[in-house]
């Protein structure tokens, strides 16, 4: 064998060693992504299944303490109101700088629920804090409790006009009873010049539909409008609409002396 064959051999020796090292860092890299690509789908999985669970957790209705104490207190033939502030936990509803829908529908349920309680009747409320409930959860609640009437409070927001202002009242479709709360409701609002109203309306909501009992949806105001945002945040301006509330549910509500 001569010199070059010899050389010859000995470099084709060495490419193979290149591509034998070069297969192998390529198998490598590829069982290296392989397992990180099952380890990522596996956290994937697992923060899917954590977040269902969360949701799950979060939709049980929380207020059966309510519901016992409640009973207990209930005069015979007082009527029960269910009130339901809209939103909650990770659900804020709509917002402008500081002020959350949330924080202001509970703040206005939990003074609504004061007046009608004085004035004799019995109330439930579908959240007590800064819960997140289903909205079926909230309507098979007063299903199950049999209340007379269902009252759901809201803060709305306009996108396209920021002077958009003022007080609605939903009721959903064929509802007489319903539809005799919403106007009193309003009509009440509308005997005090504070509070702007734009009326009653036929609501597709979900609260609405699913409840069995005569309810009303309210959307207090419109935190797209400063001024009316100003207001709705206020202490004062809330146990009005409050008091107003109580007054128009009470022109259909007979509560027991």
């Amino acid at each position: 064998m001569t010199a070059k064959e010899r050389r010859q051999i000995q470099l084709k020796k060495k490419r193979m060693r290149r591509l034998k090292r070069r297969l192998k860092a390529y198998a490598m890299r590829v069982l290296f992504l392989s397992v990180l690509f099952f380890l990522c789908v596996l956290v994937i999985q697992g923060g899917l299944l954590l977040l269902k669970s969360s949701e799950k957790v979060e939709d049980v209705f929380q207020g059966a303490r309510i519901v016992e104490n409640k009973e207990e207190e209930r005069a015979e033939g007082s009527p029960l109101i269910v009130l339901d502030a809209g939103h909650g936990g990770r659900d804020q509803g709509t917002s402008s700088g500081k002020a959350l829908e949330k924080e202001i529908n509970l703040s206005v349920v939990q003074k609504l629920a004061q007046q009608l309680e004085n004035a004799g009747a019995a109330v439930l409320l579908t959240r007590e804090d800064d819960t997140k409930i289903g909205l079926n959860a909230r309507a098979d609640y007063a299903n199950q409790n049999q209340a007379e009437y269902f009252v759901s409070l809201h803060c709305n927001y306009c996108e396209e006009d920021a002077g958009v202002k003022g007080l609605e009242c939903y009721y959903r479709d064929g509802s007489a009873d319903g539809k005799a709360l919403a106007e009193q409701i309003v009509q009440k609002m509308d005997s005090e010049e504070q509070i702007s109203c734009r009326g009653t309306r036929i609501g597709d909501f979900r609260v609405l539909n699913n409840t069995e009992m005569p309810a009303v949806l309210v959307e207090m105001g419109y935190l797209s409008n400063r001024g009316e945002c100003a207001k709705l945040t206020e202490e004062e301006y809330q146990k009005l609409l409050a008091k107003k509330l109580a007054e128009g549910i009470l022109a259909v509500v007979s509560p027991q002396p």
